[in-house]
């Protein structure tokens, strides 16, 4: 399937198949969706509204959704982000600063609210791409697309089943 099509999840999906992934987006999003991770394009376009409610919805859906973000910084900076309940994986020192990982949890709210500004803030200097992973199931990308789909026009663009490759 490579059209567009809209209308309730489960009204698209063949419930009998085993499906691979799932491509959606309405104008300035798309969502690449496998039940491992999920792949975001925002648009420079995007309203910020938007990138709020998609990242909201994820938070909403599924407790287990996380992001990786790479800062460059002082060595004093990395506890204002800690203090966002950013969680630290790992720092090295570059030349003149420290190049930090943090995973940030999407269901700790300090952390998806300031996730939600950092991204918004992006988008002035142009599209931007982030992959989210979580624990998720097909079942719950049906409850994302409804949900997303209430908001606007969401359309799914493509779905591939396993059966396909």
């Amino acid at each position: 399937m490579n059209e567009k099509v809209s209308g309730c999840f489960w009204d698209i999906v063949n419930k009998n198949r085993d499906i691979s992934f799932i491509e959606m987006g309405c104008g300035e999003v798309q969502l690449f969706c496998t039940p491992g991770k999920i792949k975001t394009w925002f648009g420079r376009q995007a309203s910020s509204d938007m990138v709020m409610k998609v990242l909201r919805t994820f938070s909403m859906i599924d407790h287990s959704f996380t992001h990786e973000k790479e800062i460059i910084c002082n060595y004093d900076r990395i506890p204002i982000y800690e203090n966002y309940d950013y969680t630290l994986v790992s720092y090295g020192k570059t030349q003149h600063e420290y190049k930090v990982i943090f995973n940030i949890r999407l269901s700790k709210p300090n952390a998806l609210d300031h996730l939600i500004e950092s991204l918004i803030n992006e988008l002035e200097e142009g599209d931007i791409n982030k992959t989210f992973h979580w624990k998720g199931t097909i079942d719950r990308l049906g409850l994302i697309y409804n949900e997303l789909r209430s908001s606007g026009e969401w359309n799914i663009t493509k779905i591939e089943y396993r059966d396909d490759e």
